[in-house]
């Protein structure tokens, strides 16, 4: 998987997997309680959808969401399990009326479609939805399936959609990140990695360090190919800190170094983006051998640089 992707699972709603659920206050948070219990105490399967969906039917904000969401996830995999894919379609589709930013829904109703040799149906639903009720949720359903049928140009056309009802939506925010950087567009990515930092900044929720360190790593490509080191430097040492694993930083680092003069730093630098091995692991290798060369007129002590370095990440063998 490309490093420019390692972002979107950072994003991703954890689903409450828990059975007990601590009442809190709200005007209707006991009749919510109750209806969940009794959905997921049902054994019967048809019944059981038939609470879910009496559920968020009724409720279209509630505490209890992520729970009642698992509740039908299970539902959908029973139906994905046994390649069930017309029925997994529509169940899909009848939830993510509802709810539609809910991951689990999407995904299967994509995957059903593809199955069915049709992709394009999750498109036609999430354009009647968004059409009857124009809304951020609706926005981002149409969006993520243009993303998964490889539509990019049409992917930013709802992902601005989301962002007007949605501005600070900063999962969607970081897809166009990412849909910019793979067309090369530096300028672009780079505005709207500090729109997506801008969101991301105010949690210090740790899952979220990838994705800052992703809007990072743009603004500092961004500003490399402008020849702007300084900067450049500056946002992948935010990049590297929050993401280590990620090697590109590294690398973009051991040149800035090495343009500043600060050759030791440099050598640290491609000596980690060879430790965390990847797709620049190679070009790290090269450049470190030449810099050893330059500074020390022989690559000898390479393997005990780099082993140092794995061992600072914590990377074993």
């Amino acid at each position: 998987m490309s490093w420019r992707l390692r972002v979107v699972f950072s994003l991703a709603i954890v689903i409450v997997l828990t059975v007990g659920i601590v009442a809190q206050e709200g005007d209707t948070y006991a009749e919510e309680y109750d209806l969940y219990q009794k959905a997921q105490q049902e054994k019967n399967v048809t019944q059981r959808t038939a609470l879910i969906i009496e559920f968020i039917q009724k409720y279209k904000e509630s505490q209890l969401n992520p729970n009642v969401a698992y509740l039908y996830s299970q539902y959908l995999d029973g139906l994905r399990q046994k390649g069930q894919w017309a029925q997994l379609a529509a169940a899909s589709e009848k939830y993510l009326r509802y709810r539609p930013t809910d991951k689990a829904a999407a995904a299967a109703a994509t995957e059903a479609y593809q199955q069915l040799g049709q992709p394009g149906k999750l498109v036609e639903f999430g354009t009647r939805v968004y059409n009857q009720s124009p809304n951020a949720g609706s926005a981002y359903l149409v969006a993520k399936a243009y993303k998964s049928m490889g539509d990019t140009a049409n992917f930013e056309k709802w992902a601005q959609r989301t962002l007007k009802h949605a501005p600070n939506n900063a999962e969607m925010l970081v897809e166009l990140v990412n849909s910019a950087w793979a067309l090369q567009d530096l300028e672009k990515a780079a505005a709207y990695a500090k729109k997506a930092l801008a969101s991301l900044e105010k949690s210090e929720d740790p899952q979220l360090n990838q994705a800052k360190a992703f809007a990072y790593r743009a603004i500092g490509e961004n500003a490399y190919i402008s020849a702007d080191f300084r900067t450049a430097r500056m946002n992948f040492e935010k990049a590297a800190q929050l993401d280590p694993m990620v090697g590109f930083s590294h690398l973009r680092l051991g040149y800035c170094y090495w343009r500043a003069n600060k050759v030791d730093q440099a050598i640290l630098s491609f000596a980690r983006a060879v430790a965390v091995k990847g797709s620049s692991a190679k070009e790290a290798r090269r450049e470190l051998y030449n810099l050893l060369r330059q500074r020390q007129g022989s690559t000898a002590n390479a393997t005990k640089i780099i082993q140092a370095a794995k061992q600072e990440l914590g990377i074993t063998d």
